[in-house]
C-alpha cells in the first residue's frame, strides 16, 4: 500500500502554516514533509507535528543552512548541530539537504565545501538514528542548479560511500522534465532511494493529469514493495482539498 506524504510547502497554502498540518492530517494523510524556517516557534511546531499522531517523513533545511552548506563548511556545522536536535525532537528520520544554483567560477570550490558538509551532517545525523537525502533540480527551470541530475546525485552518493545514511530523494516531477526514464530509473535504483516525490507533468499540478501514468507508476512501486513515503510535492489547480479526489483510488 502506498503512504503518501503532504508536502506544505505545496499542499494546503490557503492556510497559516501550523493550520495546515491539522489540514493535512483532516484529509488523509498521515505523514508531512516541509522547509524548516529559524523563525518558527518550536513550541508550536512541535504541536503540529504532533497533531492526533500526525508523523514527519521529511524536513528539508533551511535556506540560509542550504547556502552555508556550500559557502562555509565551520558555520555550516555548528548550525547544523542545532537543527538535527530540531529535527529529533519533531522525530523526524529524513533530512533533504538541498543544492543551490551556482556560477562556473565558483562551482568546483562550492561543490567540494558541499561534499565536506554532507560527509559532517552524515556523521551527527547518524547518532540519532536520521538519514540525509539527496535529491535534484532540473536546469530547465533552475538555471546552474547543482545536483541537476541522477548522474549527479549517483555521484555524490559515491563519493559519500555510505548506503546506510545517504539516499536518492527521487523527485519525479524533476526527473521526467529533464530526463525521462522513470520506471527505468526506479527499478534501477529503487535500493537507494529513501523517499518519492510526485507531481502531474509538465504543469507540476495533481498527479491525475499530464503525460505521466501515475497509476502505473505507484503499482510499480508496490510490486516492488517499496516501504518509503511518496511526497505529495505539486501546486493544486484549486483548493488543495478538492485535488485530492484523485487520492482516494489509493487509499
Amino acid at each position: 500500500m502506498t503512504i503518501f506524504s503532504a508536502d506544505l510547502d505545496t499542499l494546503f497554502q490557503e492556510y497559516p502554516f501550523y493550520e495546515r498540518f491539522k489540514q493535512a492530517k483532516e484529509n488523509g494523510f498521515n505523514f508531512v514533509e516541509f522547509t524548516y524556517n529559524e523563525s518558527l516557534d518550536l513550541q508550536k511546531l512541535g504541536d503540529a507535528c504532533a497533531y492526533k499522531g500526525l508523523k514527519i517523513s521529511l524536513v528539508t533545511i533551511s535556506e540560509n543552512l542550504t547556502h552555508l552548506a556550500f559557502e562555509n563548511k565551520k558555520k555550516f556545522m555548528k548550525e547544523f548541530d542545532a537543527f538535527v536536535e530540531i529535527a529529533d525532537f519533531i522525530e523526524c528520520k529524513n533530512i533533504y539537504i538541498p543544492g543551490i544554483s551556482l556560477k562556473d567560477d565558483e562551482f568546483e570550490e562550492k561543490c567540494e565545501v558541499y561534499i565536506q558538509s554532507l560527509k559532517y551532517a552524515g556523521s551527527i545525523a547518524k547518532k540519532y538514528g536520521i538519514k540525509i537525502l539527496i535529491s535534484f533540480k532540473n536546469g530547465l527551470e533552475n538555471l546552474g542548479y547543482y545536483p541537476s541530475s541522477t548522474l549527479d546525485v549517483l555521484s555524490l552518493l559515491d563519493e559519500l560511500d555510505d548506503d546506510r545514511q545517504f539516499a536518492y530523494l527521487y523527485d519525479i516531477y524533476q526527473a521526467q522534465t529533464i530526463e525521462g526514464g522513470i520506471s527505468n530509473t526506479l527499478e534501477t535504483f529503487l535500493k537507494i532511494i529513501g523517499h518519492i516525490r510526485i507531481a502531474g507533468v509538465p504543469l507540476r499540478e495533481e498527479p491525475d493529469s499530464g503525460e505521466l501514468d501515475y497509476r502505473y507508476i505507484l503499482s510499480l512501486l508496490e510490486s516492488h514493495s517499496y516501504q518509503a513515503k511518496v511526497g505529495c510535492s505539486y501546486f493544486p489547480r484549486g483548493k488543495t482539498i478538492d485535488g485530492l479526489k484523485w487520492m482516494k483510488r489509493y487509499v
